[in-house]
């Protein structure tokens, strides 16, 4: 089998955990509004496990393993999971602008107005879209 294959395959694994495990157990409920809270997690999760299967039967190009990118994607993975371990302990307020602060850092961003945008605004932006308009709960 060859890495492209497997990608795929791990793909479509990953959108069937998402389904059928992970969704289920960590969505809330709600009796009131148009779109129950799971409706896009799932359709999300559909077309992770279709893109899986597609790419797992009509693999195209080569996959190479770079270990030089993947050390990246690592870096990034250990600023996400910290990043969610601080908005645990200090709430989203605090932790979302420190935790996008570090990641535009981190892929090279010094521009001042796209920094403010970043670290201000967007989780700002965020902030009022579940907290205020969704009325759900942010850590």
């Amino acid at each position: 089998m060859t890495l492209n294959r497997l990608s795929g395959l791990l793909a479509g694994f990953v959108g069937m955990l998402l389904l059928f495990w992970i969704i289920p157990n960590h969505t809330e409920t709600a009796d009131s509004g148009w779109l129950k809270p799971s409706t896009l997690p799932n359709i999300t999760a559909i077309i992770i496990i279709l893109s899986g299967g597609i790419h797992f039967l009509f693999p195209k190009g080569s996959a190479k393993l770079d270990l030089e990118v993947s050390a990246r994607a690592g870096l990034f993975l250990g600023i996400g999971v910290l990043g969610v371990s601080l908005m645990h302990m200090a709430g989203f307020i605090i932790a979302a602008p420190v935790l996008m602060l570090v990641l535009m850092l981190t892929v090279g961003e010094r521009r001042w107005p796209w920094l403010v945008i970043g670290v201000i605004l967007l989780p700002a932006f965020i902030w009022f879209c579940v907290d205020f308009l969704l009325k759900r709960p942010l850590p």
